[in-house]
């Protein structure tokens, strides 16, 4: 196998959460229960060696299945190139853990590749394989976990959102459900936001339980309970001004892709602009929300 070194720097993916809203005309008009889609890896389509596997053989619903083997104490990657060059970055443990990968930038050619840190940020390649994706439907990596967004159908955050919903009359009122909830109950943490390491990963059931994070995971929580009810909905990270960000859209059928980050006021009965973690609980009360409304400044990096 030829080795490569690969540099790779690894960029925090943390800051503060924003959310979006959705007419009454959209995806799914009625409520109804949704069958979570359980990533699998059926081993039909598989490039692998002795200490690596890459399961694609569900690639065309927006996924790869990736698992190192071998034993290592070294820091691994999976380096996803997707079509136009973007280039997303994950972590792998070792040991057998199998870990799901999106494929979140449409149809195109993607590259994945196993990366083990052997100095620095230096990095030799394990296992690579290049794949050409067309996706059965373009909603399909935005409905399943993947690492970024991870949960079950055990989860309680499914449980949660479930209930949150069982008596909304239309996907809006399922999206205020979910959200009204995460504003009124939680609060942003002060501590992890500056202790937070590298490669952070939220544990989104914890989260539900600590009722407190950043904007990772107010994110990735409202992007995996919008998911379990079957609405297309996408964790976005990037830049709100210079500070790194992490927010969500959602589709809609009247819309489309809706990005900039609303919230129904029933009062007004009109979409305002909004930021969550501003909204919820304490946080609010150290920021200026007509700085929060009026700053739309952000700038999309990654969709997982």
């Amino acid at each position: 196998m030829q080795m490569k070194r690969l540099s790779i720097i690894i960029v925090l993916f943390l800051s503060i959460a924003v959310f979006i809203g959705c007419s009454q005309s959209d995806h799914r008009a009625t409520p109804a229960a949704f069958e979570i889609p359980v990533p699998t890896a059926p081993g039909i389509s598989v490039e692998s060696n002795e200490i690596a596997k890459i399961d694609y053989s569900n690639n065309q619903d927006g996924y790869v299945i990736v698992v190192f083997t071998g034993s290592t104490e070294s820091a691994l990657r999976v380096v996803v190139t997707a079509p136009h060059d973007a280039q997303y970055i994950y972590a792998l443990n070792s040991g057998g853990v199998l870990e799901v990968i999106p494929l979140t930038e449409g149809d195109g050619e993607y590259t994945i590749g196993i990366y083990e840190n052997v100095e620095a940020n230096n990095y030799t390649s394990v296992l690579s394989l290049t794949i050409d994706v067309v996706l059965q439907n373009r909603f399909n990596p935005f409905i399943r976990p993947n690492q970024f967004v991870n949960y079950s159908k055990d989860s309680e955050l499914v449980s949660l959102a479930a209930e949150l919903t069982k008596d909304a009359e239309n996907v809006k009122d399922m999206i205020i459900a979910i959200y009204d909830y995460i504003i009124d109950n939680f609060t942003y943490d002060y501590n992890l936001a500056q202790t937070v390491q590298s490669g952070y990963l939220p544990d989104l059931d914890e989260v539900l339980h600590r009722k407190e994070g950043i904007c990772f995971d107010y994110s990735a929580l409202v992007t995996a309970m919008l998911r379990s009810q079957g609405i297309p909905t996408r964790l976005e990270i990037g830049y709100h001004g210079e500070e790194y960000h992490a927010w969500i859209s959602l589709f809609c059928e009247e819309n489309g892709w809706i990005d900039k980050r609303y919230h129904y006021d029933y009062n007004e009965e009109e979409w305002t602009a909004m930021d969550p973690t501003f909204e919820s609980g304490e946080h609010h009360e150290h920021t200026s929300r007509q700085q929060a409304r009026d700053d739309l400044e952000y700038r999309l990096m990654f969709n997982y």
